[in-house]
């Protein structure tokens, strides 16, 4: 499968020219599936709940529609991230899944990074897995990469792919994408921004350079820390599905969970 990462400089608030810059960057690279940022059409840097309210939109809003309408037309499916207004009344940071065939699958983050926890719930949808045109593929959200058992219980549910969608402004991941590769031995897909975001009395520099990252720990995206741009790159599951590393050790059946609990002494 032909995967791509999808890395953006949105204006704040701008919703409707960021998603059609947005498809705009899409339609320039043909590929099955394309990851976006975090936040992607909205932008990230919220200053009070209201505005976050404001910001966020169901997933039958017209902003969403935009994406599966493409989806469909494309026959290629979407990971975005968006500020999500919940049936529950809840804000929350999430990603949707789209495939032209009309799923959509919502993940919310489960870390939340820094003032998020002022504005957004703390995600509840935890960790899953979807098959789509026979890639397994898990959901993730920027800091979420910072807690391993993450990634991890990505891994164990079958993944073949990590679609991690990130305002990434630590910087940090991108080499850390390595580890969390060849540790589970599966496919990380790092889509971030780049630019500067001032709003109030903070700024975030966000980092680009989003990455893919084969079950081996090779690069095959690794984009620039200041262009947009669409970066592409195949995927082939018969390597994320192979475990061993050698004839004696498996990076799954060797685990020893009787151990990883904390200990009574």
């Amino acid at each position: 499968m032909k995967i791509a990462t999808v890395q953006n400089n949105p204006v704040f608030g701008e919703k409707s020219s960021n998603i059609t810059d947005l498809l705009k960057m899409m339609d320039s690279v043909k590929a099955e599936l394309y990851i976006l940022p975090e936040m992607s059409y909205s932008g990230y840097q919220v200053v009070s709940k209201e505005e976050a309210v404001k910001l966020a939109d169901r997933v039958d809003s017209d902003n969403i529609m935009r994406f599966a309408e493409w989806s469909k037309s494309r026959d290629s499916a979407v990971i975005l991230g968006f500020p999500e207004a919940a049936e529950d009344g809840k804000i929350y940071n999430s990603s949707i899944f789209i495939t032209p065939e009309g799923e959509r699958h919502v993940y919310r983050k489960s870390h939340l990074f820094y003032k998020e926890k002022l504005y957004y719930a703390p995600g509840n949808t935890g960790f899953f897995v979807n098959e789509w045109r026979g890639v397994k593929i898990g959901q993730a959200i920027c800091f979420d990469w910072y807690f391993s058992e993450s990634f991890r219980t990505l891994a164990l549910l079958g993944a073949d792919l990590i679609a991690h969608c990130t305002n990434i402004v630590m910087p940090y991941f991108q080499r850390a994408a390595f580890a969390r590769a060849i540790e589970n031995r599966v496919y990380i897909a790092t889509s971030n921004r780049i630019g500067t975001e001032s709003r109030e009395s903070e700024s975030f520099t966000y980092t680009g350079e989003s990455v893919i990252v084969d079950p081996l720990g090779n690069y095959l995206v690794d984009a620039p820390s200041d262009k947009t741009g669409v970066f592409a790159a195949e995927i082939d599951t018969n390597l994320s599905r192979n475990k061993k590393l050698n004839d004696f050790n498996d990076v799954i059946a060797d685990r020893r969970e009787i151990f990883y609990k904390k200990q009574s002494f």
